[in-house]
């Protein structure tokens, strides 16, 4: 019994859901904003010590992409032990989702669109363009359905 209650916990944390995909987009969003906004208010401070607002940085460059990997990957055991993987479209789906993102990337450097002090962005946009490619694929499907 709590060995499926722990297996329960851990699906909780960890199965990424089309929900919790979003939110951790969403959040990504928000630290960056975050910090942004924090810089911006406390300007003259971080001038004078030479520094940057580290917390929400750390946030949307460290903390939100491994988490969303380290979900990915969890959900991807899930489906291979539960032989759900390949039954569904998700494997092609994503492989699709994954090379758009990648060409957005590729774009996003090609045409300077993000300076390279802003090239912490690039993991957090190609997650968030590589879901969007998804669910796009997803919705055309549905719709030609």
């Amino acid at each position: 019994m709590k060995n499926k209650q722990k297996k329960k916990k851990l699906d909780n944390w960890f199965l990424l859901t089309w929900k919790k995909a979003w939110i951790i987009i969403v959040g990504w969003f928000l630290a960056i904003v975050l910090h942004n906004l924090f810089y911006a208010i406390f300007k003259n401070y971080f001038d004078s010590t030479g520094g940057d607002e580290p917390f929400f940085f750390i946030i949307a460059v460290i903390i939100i992409p491994i988490y969303f990997i380290v979900c990915f990957i969890y959900t991807l055991i899930k489906m291979i032990k539960n032989k759900t993987l390949f039954e569904s479209k998700f494997v092609t789906r994503m492989i699709i989702s994954f090379i758009l993102g990648v060409a957005v990337i590729v774009l996003i450097i090609k045409f300077n669109i993000i300076n390279s002090e802003m090239g912490f962005m690039l993991t957090g946009i190609f997650i968030a363009c590589t879901l969007v490619f998804y669910s796009l694929i997803k919705l055309i499907k549905k719709k030609l359905k």
